[in-house]
């Protein structure tokens, strides 16, 4: 290059920002401007007329020389043109990013190489941060997404993809709320979530999000506002972070539902069937079994999913190690995992007593405070499986909540044993004889009783001659002898003193007199007590069902044994004449016949309003009677009779009919009444033929099937026979609700509320009445509401008469109100202008939404 070409192109070449290197053609340094002095830190003194190696770094100068000969010797250059980022080594030792761009010059057929170097250390770091970045969002477990400043997506992580279910094609550009929020079952809390996005700060919530495919995942919101600093506020993004709590939720859930459970009415052995659905419903696949240690035995408390022969093979089998997962983890007090029945020898010869499609299962002791084995908790799987986190954490908690519940269980019994059992004797107490009486004359198909009022004559003599000790012997010899006579399944019970009350169940009064001749030679028979041997005289009162209650029972007893005793006699019956309540429920039955084959009876319908909205959920329609001589006359009475007539069924039946013609002239006359709820008795759904005559009720008068709800009480449908499920699932079929009317007043059996097909579950005023000022009612209404919820049951209340109950009972969550606050039950003729009215009532005071 001679002087004239460089003496113009080196002055442009040295005020370029860019560092330039210009080598000829055996490589030694022409031109090093003042921009390469800064990029490689050497002075042009340092490296002019240099070999280019001078530049290179040393980890490539072993393989520079041959690399640039390679290229010189190619006939046509292979790196001209070149435009790429490479580490560069200035002077001192360090390293920096360059990106270099390189050009071939011929001049005068002498060939030149032009490097023009650039750093660009801070865009290959900014690059490197931007892809760990980059990198680690797209590896979190957690769904990350960005919004712009409409709060659409503008960017989203592999786990939200792999979360709910959208690509990034499909969410990008989209609204955040719209692919993420239900709209047609939005609550408050995501409208709240949706106007805490508008406001452009950082929060935190908890939000359910439905997926792609409609899936309903719990979870938890971070959002952060995010701007570059030289970005206007207004600009500002949000990058949300969502967490899937909903296995965490579950399991709150989980707790808080059996704590409720466990402080409810629920029986005992309910409450382990309970657990184990709540857990299959979360925990979808699993087979669920809870037992109780009782004696070495294990006894089942729980296993909805298994069939009556499991519970007949499996309660009393002793624990014991080799006794499968369940006898062994109780024998070990420690867990079992058995990942695969048909090889492990704990199931040896056992596998048969298992449903063939199980193949492990998981056991775990329930430990009470003190650390021993009070029962066992197994989880059973139809694939061999091994523990993982999520069902870990659900056997966790329900162990627990296992121990807690068998706990409290053999608290109560022991408080029960101290109250009802005489201390003395281990026998029943007076209380626990009028309880066994009062559940023998409240069955559906009553036995009938024979009742014994045991008395010991002069028995005072005894303490007073031979000491208390021996009076306590007497009485243990009298009670041991009482239990061992006549037949094993006679209730025994001490009252005070030398009383006994010996229950003989199923017997007619033909078979009193061979029951007293037994228990007075038992009670005579001659006995050895502190060295004196001598017999006791005794006198007998017998009563017998029919009675209106146990003390009637036992008060007719105590009379004719009292009565025996003044007449020196051993026993005596007590058997009184017809009195004139007898005769006047005679009259009644009669008459209720009358009345209702001539169509004295009468509907009328009580409204029942949504809590939340204010609108009409529906009537209940509710029977009245109008006698001509008496006058109204209660319900109370005669639903008693039409039961004990057996008239109750063609009463439900009327019922039914005159409801359909209601509804259907309602509806002509554009009288908007969504349903009627209907109560039948549990003879009603005895009828095989019921979901057919609902059936044709509803063609008859062109209704569709939603427009009618039957009710059974709680106690008619414990009573419901092996068949009747089906007939229920029938009558659901056509569209028909079902509704539990009275709950909590019977002796509730959650298990049988879970598979039936109950849509509405009625909560009774008894409790309505209590719940605003008694805590403890207050929580058992508040837990029939959550276990209604969680079963997708509607909760009705009955019998609000004040606001304070309304708004309680809506704060709860309890949809549905019904009660004299709103109206009593109303004739036919008045339900449209009470709509009416109490329409614009509740626009007038603001309560309709």
């Amino acid at each position: 290059m001679n002087t004239e070409d460089s003496s113009i192109l080196f002055p442009a070449l040295e005020q370029t920002f860019m560092a330039v290197v210009l080598v000829n053609e055996n490589d030694e340094i022409l031109f090093f401007n003042d921009a390469a002095e800064k990029l490689w830190g050497y002075e042009k003194q340092e490296v002019m007329g240099q070999n280019l190696n001078i530049l290179i770094p040393r980890n490539l100068k072993p393989a520079h020389a041959s690399y640039v000969h390679h290229n010189r010797q190619g006939g046509k250059s292979r790196v001209s043109g070149m435009n790429r980022e490479l580490q560069l080594e200035r002077k001192d030792g360090t390293f920096i990013w360059a990106s270099f761009s390189l050009s071939k010059i011929n001049v005068n057929g002498l060939i030149y190489y032009m490097a023009s170097v650039r750093d660009v250390t801070q865009d290959v770091n900014r690059r490197e941060e931007n892809r760990l970045l980059l990198l680690a969002v797209n590896n979190t477990n957690r769904a990350v997404i960005v919004l712009d400043e409409s709060r659409k997506i503008l960017q989203i992580n592999r786990a939200f993809t792999h979360m709910f279910g959208y690509a990034p094609d499909t969410a990008v550009n989209q609204y955040f709320p719209d692919i993420l929020i239900d709209s047609l079952h939005k609550n408050k809390s995501q409208d709240h979530i949706v106007s805490q996005l508008g406001r452009d700060h950082s929060f935190h919530e908890d939000m359910l999000a439905t997926s792609s495919n409609g899936k309903k995942i719990w979870t938890r919101l971070s959002v952060n506002s995010v701007t570059e600093d030289d970005v206007p506020k207004p600009s500002r993004n949000l990058v949300v972070v969502l967490t899937d709590i909903t296995e965490e939720r579950n399991i709150r859930e989980l707790e808080r539902d059996v704590l409720a459970a466990i402080t409810s009415r629920l029986v005992f052995n309910e409450i382990g069937d309970y657990i184990c659905r709540r857990i299959e419903h979360i925990a979808p696949g699993v087979f669920v079994s809870a037992c109780r240690i009782i004696n070495n035995k294990l006894y089942i408390w729980g296993a909805p999913g298994f069939s009556e022969e499991y519970y007949n093979q499996w309660n009393g089998i002793t624990i014991g190690e080799g006794v499968a997962s369940c006898g062994t983890c109780a024998a070990r007090g420690e867990p079992v995992i058995v990942k695969n029945i048909n090889t492990d020898p704990l199931w040896s010869g056992l596998t048969s007593l298992l449903p063939p499609e199980i193949q492990s299962c998981w056991s775990y002791p329930v430990l009470n405070r003190d650390g021993d084995v009070i029962g066992t908790f197994a989880f059973y799987f139809s694939t061999p499986d091994i523990p993982h986190s999520f069902l870990l954490k659900i056997i966790d908690t329900s162990v627990r909540l296992c121990a807690l519940a068998i706990e409290r269980e053999q608290g109560q019994q022991e408080i029960d044993r101290l109250i009802r059992f005489d201390r003395l004797t281990g026998l029943p107490n007076r209380q626990y004889l009028v309880h066994y009486l009062d559940n023998c004359l409240a069955e559906s198909s009553p036995k009938s009783l024979l009742v014994f009022f045991l008395h010991i004559n002069e028995f005072r003599k005894v303490n007073e001659s031979l000491g208390y000790p021996a009076g306590d012997q007497v009485i243990l010899t009298l009670a041991n002898r009482l239990q061992e006579a006549g037949d094993r399944h006679n209730f025994v019970c001490r009252l005070s003193g030398a009383q006994f009350v010996v229950v003989a169940s199923g017997c007619g009064t033909d078979k009193a007199s061979p029951l007293v001749a037994l228990l007075l030679k038992t009670l005579m028979a001659e006995m050895t007590v502190a060295g004196h041997t001598f017999t006791l005289l005794a006198c007998i009162g017998i009563s017998h069902s029919p009675a209106k209650n146990a003390e009637t029972l036992l008060h007719c007893a105590e009379n004719a044994m009292e009565s025996a005793r003044r007449n020196n006699e051993n026993y005596q019956y007590y058997d009184p004449e017809l009195n004139r309540a007898a005769r006047k429920r005679v009259e009644l039955r009669q008459a209720f016949r009358r009345a209702l084959r001539a169509g004295e009876l009468r509907l009328e319908y009580q409204p029942q309003i949504c809590s939340e909205s204010g609108e009409i959920y529906g009537f209940e329609a509710l029977a009245r009677w109008h006698d001509p001589d008496v006058g109204n006359i209660s319900p109370a009475v005669f639903i008693p009779v039409a039961e004990e007539t057996g008239d109750i069924e063609y009463m439900g039946n009327w019922a039914m009919r005159e409801v359909c013609r209601q509804l259907s002239q309602w509806r002509a006359e554009n009288v908007v009444v969504p349903a009627v709820s209907v109560n039948l008795s549990a003879r009603s759904f005895s009828n095989p033929m019921l979901p057919q005559y609902i059936a044709a009720l509803l063609t008859e008068y062109n209704l569709p099937g939603d427009a009618l709800t039957v009710e059974i009480t709680e106690s008619a449908m414990m009573a419901l026979t092996d068949e009747m499920p089906d007939r229920l699932q029938a009558i659901r079929k056509l569209g028909v609700g079902v509704s539990v009317d009275d709950f909590g007043t019977g002796f509730s059996s959650l298990s049988r509320l879970a598979y039936l097909p109950v849509t509405e579950v009625k909560i009774d005023k008894s409790f309505i009445d209590q719940f605003t000022h008694d805590r403890r009612v207050n929580a058992l209404v508040e837990a029939v509401v959550h276990i209604g919820h969680n079963l997708d049951m509607v909760v009705v209340a009955e019998g609000v008469e004040s606001i304070s109950q309304r708004n309680s009972l809506k704060h709860m969550g309890c949809p549905v109100i019904q009660g004299y606050l709103f109206s009593g039950a109303l004739p036919a003729d008045t339900v449209t202008d009470w709509i009416r009215s109490f329409r614009e009532k509740m626009e007038q005071q603001g309560l309709l939404n």
